[in-house]
């Protein structure tokens, strides 16, 4: 789902995307030694709330907001053994270490792209978040992205939820 809501951004959500898969492959490439594919865009959202892995970063500057990826604890395993190169059977610490270090890579590849557009972003520090019935909501974004991309174990979604600063 993409959605554009105001002008007030000088790059419209599918350019936001298109640069979102762009870090994305980057890093499943370059570190995760693995190819990924951009799935379709869904005719709706998946459910709401999910299991799984929620992994966040945001954004402030002259755009404000946050990125964010979403995956089964499977999928988190899975991308955590290929990140550390050590198995992972099931979540823990370092699963969750991993993610965040995954999510901060796409999300900051993201940044230095957008940066060339908006000037100079800085970056929180990754929240990752294990559970059941988590649900999450991006408020007053003007543009939304959510793109999901596989590869050969897995899934993830990947979400923007961005706005121009109102300073």
């Amino acid at each position: 789902m993409m959605v554009d809501s105001t002008a007030k951004l000088p790059l419209q959500a599918a350019e936001m995307a298109d640069m979102l898969f762009a870090a994305t492959r980057e890093l499943f490439t370059s570190m995760l030694g693995t190819e990924v594919e951009r799935l379709p865009e869904p005719d709706k959202e998946p459910p709401d709330p999910f299991d799984g892995i929620l992994s966040l970063i945001g954004f402030t500057g002259k755009v404000i907001g946050n990125g964010e990826i979403i995956c089964t604890a499977a999928t988190a395993c899975d991308l955590s053994s290929r990140f550390m190169m050590t198995e992972f059977a099931h979540v823990d610490e370092q699963v969750l270490d991993a993610v965040g270090e995954i999510t901060n890579m796409i999300v900051g590849g993201f940044k230095n792209l957008l940066e060339a557009h908006v000037g100079r972003l800085q970056m929180s520090i990754p929240t990752v978040v294990h559970g059941k019935n988590i649900s999450a909501r991006n408020l007053k974004a003007d543009v939304a992205v959510s793109l999901r991309c596989a590869y050969s174990n897995g899934e993830i979604q990947l979400k923007l939820g961005l706005a121009a600063s109102r300073e």
